[in-house]
């Protein structure tokens, strides 16, 4: 299945929500046909648990995983997104939130979900990453997050999770091998190619499911040579 999907430049650096901003412009609509394709594109299972990668920092898939999140919110769809960016956390700017305690303390420290899990809007819950680990590579492996991942199943219908960039660290390749789909995010005129097959090669590898690519910091002048296609091989 293909369909035209393009996400202009936002030269806005500190995390804003275009969509929640602005939810009757034109680039929270291209979100809307991002959330509808992902929606069509498996009959066979249910894509619950997103993680949103990309092949560097900058390309915007902080920004993609954001605008998704809330555009599914919108639509009166029960949403968490969690920050699984241990490294270089940054979802809690988005929503002027602290990010003394997150998801590591849930996991490390026993706290419980409740007090640590923000409320944005109706629909919209935000799990910020929470205080820096020594290993976050280990603590993604961990047994013990799998299990609180599968709880959360039973308390919302979307969970949309911000992984740091492959090119760096192995992080988004331990986190795609668990969530049912992974948003590949590449960034106009940036990103290298061959790094990016590569990128997906190692993702493919763990066992992740590559339900699409997003292509971002699109000029106008590029519109045309844009595309964005999910796989129709579920």
């Amino acid at each position: 299945m293909n369909d035209v999907f393009k996400i202009k430049k936002e030269t806005d650096s500190t995390y804003r929500i275009i969509s929640a901003r602005e939810p009757h412009g034109v680039v929270a609509e291209q979100y809307r046909k991002l959330r509808t394709n992902i929606e069509y594109s498996t009959f066979n299972k249910e894509l619950k648990v997103l993680n949103v990668t990309s092949t560097f920092a900058g390309e915007g898939k902080t920004v993609t995983a954001l605008n998704l999140a809330t555009v599914y919110a919108q639509a009166e769809v029960k949403t968490l997104i969690i920050d699984m960016d241990l490294r270089k956390p940054k979802v809690h700017r988005a929503f002027n939130i602290a990010n003394t305690s997150g998801l590591s303390n849930i996991i490390t420290k026993n706290l419980e979900p409740d007090t640590v899990i923000h409320k944005a809007e109706t629909y919209l819950h935000v799990l910020p990453a929470g205080e820096k680990l020594p290993f976050p590579a280990e603590f993604l492996m961990s047994k013990k997050l799998h299990g609180f991942i599968e709880t959360l199943k039973q308390d919302y219908d979307r969970i949309l999770i911000d992984t740091p960039p492959m090119g760096a660290v192995t992080d988004a390749s331990v986190v795609s091998g668990f969530t049912d789909g992974t948003v590949y995010v590449v960034a106009s005129r940036k990103t290298d190619q061959k790094a990016a097959e590569s990128s997906v090669r190692t993702l493919k590898e763990n066992g992740a499911n590559i339900i699409g690519a997003v292509l971002t910091r699109v000029a106008k002048k590029d519109d045309r040579y844009i595309s964005y296609e999910y796989n129709d091989e579920h």
